[in-house]
């Protein structure tokens, strides 16, 4: 077996995984159709989270950046633009306390993401 995935990469899409299926279950036990969805694109030196809306089983076609993650130190970054990450580090998901803390408070808006 070979593994080609960084430890960044493996816990970025653990995020999303456990996001994604929190969110849709959500949306099944209160009974709306629109939920809340994540994917990853892994770039040269970031790797992009992507937001689209689910109505009834489809994502729109339009989608928004949600959150940068450094493929080489695990830093979690707010997006600025879809292009490129706002510059002060929120989170990093190598450091099990921050990484808990993104975990526990991570939510479809991103709020978690701002500097309080």
């Amino acid at each position: 077996m070979i593994v080609t995935q960084t430890k960044p990469e493996f816990l970025t899409e653990a995020l999303i995984e456990v996001l994604n299926n929190e969110w849709k279950v959500n949306a099944i036990e209160s009974g709306r159709s629109l939920y809340h969805q994540l994917e990853i694109e892994v770039c040269r030196k970031y790797i992009k989270v992507w937001e689209t809306l689910n109505r009834n089983g489809v994502n729109d076609t339009a989608r928004s950046c949600w959150m940068f993650v450094d493929k080489k130190t695990g830093e979690v970054y707010k997006a600025a633009s879809y292009k490129a990450p706002a510059k002060i580090v929120r989170y990093n998901l190598l450091n099990i306390a921050s990484r808990d803390l993104c975990f526990a408070n991570a939510d479809w808006a991103g709020g978690y993401l701002y500097i309080r």
